[in-house]
């Protein structure tokens, strides 16, 4: 004969379920006994190394994908290139839209190897004083500048092998480079993404997810001027972005962690 196990009273806590105390929890109301991370948090993204790696597989066949229609100059790419174009040309000409010119251009300029480079190094002397390891600071040059070389190098090497026309026509002459892939794109989505994964280094959670907001937004933007200016093929920014989406993953990989150079620094100051 068993022996009954008396029923639970008013101020009995609710005995563990199946899944042990965590689910007992649950049952009673409480936070889901889930174990870490929990699903919905910004932990949750890294359960997967896997789905991770297939962020830069999958830029680097799009980054393909592109170029090899570019080549041929065949495929969906081209009547696309040419339909966003058109559709650029009449919004720009459209009456009251004027004014958005000379902001444009401001815009696109900040493409230029000037401002990024700036921006570049002003973030990383502000890192250094964040950061008393010597190594440290060594590493976040040398991501910066890898980043910065490789991106260079291939945009010009595209540039130079496959001389393409912009959007205005015209034949490529011997002392110019071809459009594909954007340098402007290129450079201000290389150096103010750099930028901003030197400044994660040192900043808190929230401003790091601001930074790289509003580095997302700002290159966004020159994106859209170059193609408002008439200056590239959407193609040609699209291939820029992919190309540096993959060396910034990588760098992003490379890099202290976010917040390990400040809290070094921290660690540091003398105690009172």
């Amino acid at each position: 004969m068993h022996a009954r196990t008396p029923d639970a009273g008013p101020g009995t806590p609710p005995r563990p379920g199946p899944g042990g105390t965590h689910a007992g929890l649950e049952q009673a109301g409480g936070r889901p006994g889930t174990t870490p991370p929990v699903p919905g948090r910004w932990s949750a993204y890294g359960r997967s190394v896997l789905a991770s790696a297939l962020f830069p597989v999958a830029l680097a066949a799009f980054l393909v994908f592109l170029t090899v229609q570019v080549v041929a100059d065949a495929g969906p790419l081209i009547p696309f290139d040419e339909a966003v174009r058109d559709g650029v040309r009449d919004l720009a000409a459209a009456s009251g839209l004027g004014w958005l010119d000379e902001p444009m251009h401001l815009l696109a300029d900040l493409g230029g190897p000037v401002p990024g480079g700036v921006a570049l190094v002003a973030a990383y002397a502000y890192a250094c004083l964040r950061t008393p390891d010597r190594a440290t600071r060594l590493r976040l040059a040398g991501v910066a500048a890898a980043s910065v070389a490789v991106v260079s190098a291939i945009v010009i090497g595209g540039k130079t092998a496959i001389d393409r026309a912009g959007p205005s026509g015209g034949e490529i002459t011997g002392d110019e480079w071809g459009f594909f892939p954007s340098g402007h794109t290129a450079t201000s989505a290389v150096c103010f993404g750099a930028a901003a994964l030197v400044l994660g280094t040192v900043l808190s959670p929230t401003a790091r997810r601001l930074a790289c907001a509003g580095t997302s937004l700002l290159c966004a933007l020159v994106g859209l001027a170059l193609l408002w200016c008439d200056y590239h093929w959407m193609g040609d920014v699209l291939a820029s972005w992919t190309l540096c989406g993959i060396v910034l993953w990588t760098a992003a990989r490379v890099l202290p962690s976010g917040g390990r150079a400040d809290r070094a620094a921290r660690s540091a100051e003398p105690v009172d």
